[in-house]
């Protein structure tokens, strides 16, 4: 009997793993097996330039993009209102070393998701305040080790037009991101409007 009870015991314990495994597969989008284009790496490229401006040296690059969302893109029908959009897609891609000179080269360092999010953690101006760092300090270590992650890109039919999104995190309570239009002009991808954006 108590056999039976065991056996059973793991067979339950073994199905509920297995469902929690399936439901964690299903909530993580599908990673494309194509490399990002160069177009998308120019997207990537002038929002990262225009970000870090003068105030960032360098930038921890999130190695993996995330999907775009409707939520991220705030007020849908106010976002990219006009334009053609092609069809949004479940996948989501990766940065390779490759990339990095497209990007912005040494200036980029590509971190996988969850040590970035571990690297925010130990880091977070909350922890190292308390732990005798300055405000200043704290502040300056947070940027140094926050995480920039990009979404995919959403264009319109006739590629002039492209939908991203982009957070930086520095800690629970330091980080901002937005949800951006860009235009295609004659010197690159440029800010042409704003669905949405956040900061903490």
């Amino acid at each position: 009997m108590r056999t039976k009870l065991a056996i059973a015991c793991c067979l339950m314990a073994t199905g509920l793993a297995a469902a929690a495994a399936a439901q964690q597969n299903l909530q993580q989008p599908a990673l494309s097996m194509s490399p990002l284009s160069a177009e998308q790496l120019s997207v990537y490229h002038d929002v990262l330039v225009a970000w870090m401006g003068r105030e960032m040296p360098s930038v921890n690059l999130a190695a993996r993009t995330q999907s775009l969302d409707a939520n991220s893109m705030g007020d849908a029908k106010d976002c990219g209102k006009g334009l053609v959009l092609e069809p949004s897609s479940t996948l989501v891609h990766e940065f390779h070393t490759a990339d990095l000179l497209q990007l912005g080269g040494s200036a980029i360092t590509l971190i996988e998701p969850a040590q970035g999010e571990k690297q925010v953690h130990a880091n977070d101006p909350e922890r190292t305040i308390g732990s005798g760092k300055s405000i200043e300090d704290a502040v300056q270590n947070a940027f140094a080790h926050g995480l920039f992650t990009f979404s995919e890109i959403r264009f319109d039919r006739t590629h002039t037009h492209a939908i991203v999104s982009y957070s930086f995190v520095c800690g629970g309570l330091c980080g901002h991101g937005e949800t951006l239009i860009l235009e295609k002009t004659s010197t690159g991808w440029r800010r042409s409007g704003q669905c949405s954006n956040w900061i903490s």
